[in-house]
């Protein structure tokens, strides 16, 4: 049987427990990031010109972190995350712009390859909780104004010179407050694989998010997102074949969630949504639940769950959670 170790690291600003998560990761991240050989990726010089061009906010803190492990140019290559390896997930994601705003995803990755660190912090002033990727990026969160966002793969294959998604969401979550900002961070950053990107925030403001290193950023009201970007065309081959059919479940579930009074989360727990790691190499690791106009988070699994408040973060303790998955 499959299990993974969720961990709540609560750390104001990037000090001893992140040092000790880096220097845990280290091995396995250095192994991906050399997996097409260091030639195929760019110089220090390049990775640090790119990111003090396109997020100069982050900047200082990317050099405390480089300082404070002691980093070489090897390392400082990997934390740019510009020009990363690609790599590619399965999620189901869904707003809903009710009275009271959400945002509920299924994350869908092999187990031995997902952190399941839960970052709590606020490096920049703001309080910010993220499930960490590549150590400091985010494969979703919210911050203390209620920008809630997560990502899914876009399925398309397309490769191209930009950052890895989880620094650039990092940096959404660390300096915007709501959807209209994000949506100009998005523009403006190239990013180096296509994602679909769910947006909501305080206000009910919502959006999906179309982004690909080969054409324009396409903004839309769509409220359901999984893992394509074109309309769905039989006879032509699609990243993941169920990628329709948990779209559909997603877009009945929208229709739907006004006239029930069930949870809507719940049905991220069940298929076809939950992907079972017995069929998928990418199957649902957690159910993480955004409530921006609350400043409450969720991360859901059928047996357990954790709950975060961000306006009590600074009493939130450190806590591990150990989650079985069939296999």
């Amino acid at each position: 049987m499959k299990s993974l170790q969720f961990t709540v690291v609560n750390e104001d600003y990037p000090g001893e427990k992140f040092k000790r998560l880096f220097e845990k990761n280290w091995p396995a991240y250095k192994a991906w990031y050399l997996d097409e050989g260091e030639a195929a990726r760019p110089s220090y010089l390049e990775c640090i010109q790119a990111f003090k061009k396109h997020m100069p906010e982050l900047y200082p803190v990317y050099q405390d972190i480089l300082k404070l492990i002691n980093g070489d140019d090897l390392q400082a290559r990997f934390l740019s995350l510009y020009c990363p390896p690609p790599f590619f997930s399965a999620c189901s994601q869904l707003t809903l712009n009710t009275p009271t705003p959400t945002l509920i995803r299924n994350y869908d990755f092999p187990p031995i390859l997902c952190e399941g660190i839960i970052s709590c912090g606020q490096w920049l002033g703001n309080n910010v909780v993220a499930m960490a990727d590549c150590v400091w990026g985010a494969l979703d969160g919210m911050n203390e104004a209620g920008l809630s966002v997560s990502i899914a793969y876009g399925g398309r294959l397309a490769k191209g010179e930009g950052f890895g998604i989880t620094i650039v969401i990092r940096y959404v979550l660390e300096i915007c407050t709501n959807v209209e900002e994000a949506i100009r961070v998005l523009k403006r950053i190239p990013i180096h694989l296509d994602y679909n990107i769910a947006l909501i925030d305080a206000d009910g403001n919502q959006a999906t998010v179309y982004v690909a290193p080969d054409r324009d950023v396409m903004v839309t009201q769509e409220q359901a997102s999984t893992n394509h970007q074109d309309p769905i065309v039989p006879e032509k081959p699609l990243f993941l074949p169920d990628t329709g059919i948990r779209l559909d479940a997603l877009n009945h579930l929208a229709l739907t969630v006004s006239t029930t009074a069930l949870d809507p989360s719940i049905s991220f727990l069940y298929p076809p949504l939950y992907r079972s790691h017995l069929i998928n190499k990418s199957g649902t690791l957690y159910t993480a639940a955004y409530y921006p106009k609350a400043g409450q988070i969720r991360y859901l699994w059928p047996q357990a769950q954790i709950s975060i408040d961000l306006a009590s973060l600074s009493s939130t303790q450190d806590q591990d959670l150990t989650i079985y998955y069939d296999s």
